[in-house]
């Protein structure tokens, strides 16, 4: 197991927190109630803290919540390819600091979904792409723009491409797309997103009225066996983030 496990910020602040609440106030023979409630309530946050941050608890968690990718030719089958509409959801992108092109500046998230729409595309084609949304703190068709050069630079064509602009956030992507996938009469619209966020989108899709095949990209790999997947670390704790994010997120009425 390499060090550099032992040496991750999170791992080494939570032993030293639960040290510090085994040595503190000679274990539990508080007779103050509320002092009782206060350490239940402390050891409990840290037990949690310390399972969200461990591959093994977190990879459950994501695995459960993220939609499994399929095959979808037999769904797509009574569909021409050229009627077929495939919607690609952006996710962020970084300042320009260094002059670097647009869609290299793409969060690790929108360059996943960027290649995986593009193997989606060439598996069954597509006679149009929608890449839609927008980062608000950037210029509006820079996020769009940026996944739509990455698409082409992968072999989509460019002629194909229409980008939509002007959603903020899932539920956006929805409206906005679903109006433009039923103004070119589509036969089949297919959904390109991250596995986790899946779920949340075609809800929203299915809200905006348009029925979306899903095709998620970077599902949750099985974590690997060993003592390693009880050793919390900063990323697994992101990823778990990211996993409570959508839960929240389902529940939106």
């Amino acid at each position: 197991m390499p060090i550099a496990r032992f040496v991750d910020p999170l791992f080494v602040l939570l032993v030293a927190a639960g040290l510090g609440l085994a040595l503190s106030g000679g274990g539990w023979t508080y007779r103050a109630r509320r002092a009782k409630v206060g350490r239940a309530l402390a050891w409990s946050a840290w037990l949690a803290l310390w399972l969200l941050s461990t591959p093994w608890v977190s990879s459950a968690l994501v695995r459960r919540i993220s939609t499994k990718p399929r095959d979808l030719r037999a769904e797509l089958a009574g569909s021409s390819p050229e009627r077929r509409v495939l919607i690609v959801l952006t996710a962020g992108i970084d300042a320009d600091e260094f002059g670097t092109p647009a869609m290299e500046r793409q969060s690790a998230s929108g360059i996943e979904r960027s290649l995986g729409a593009a193997r989606v595309y060439r598996t069954y084609g597509f006679g149009h792409v929608i890449v839609s949304g927008q980062d608000v703190r950037r210029e509006r068709a820079e996020l769009a723009g940026a996944m739509a050069d990455l698409l082409v630079a992968l072999g989509v064509p460019r002629e194909k491409i229409i980008l939509e602009t002007e959603s903020r956030d899932t539920r956006e992507n929805a409206i906005h797309a679903a109006r433009i996938a039923r103004g070119l009469a589509a036969d089949a619209a297919v959904v390109v997103t991250s596995a986790l966020h899946m779920p949340r989108a075609t809800r929203m899709f299915e809200r905006a009225g348009l029925d979306v095949l899903p095709a998620p990209v970077r599902f949750q790999p099985l974590p690997h066996d060993g003592p390693g997947q009880l050793i919390p670390s900063s990323f697994t704790l992101q990823r778990s983030q990211r996993a409570v994010h959508e839960l929240v997120g389902l529940l939106e009425p």
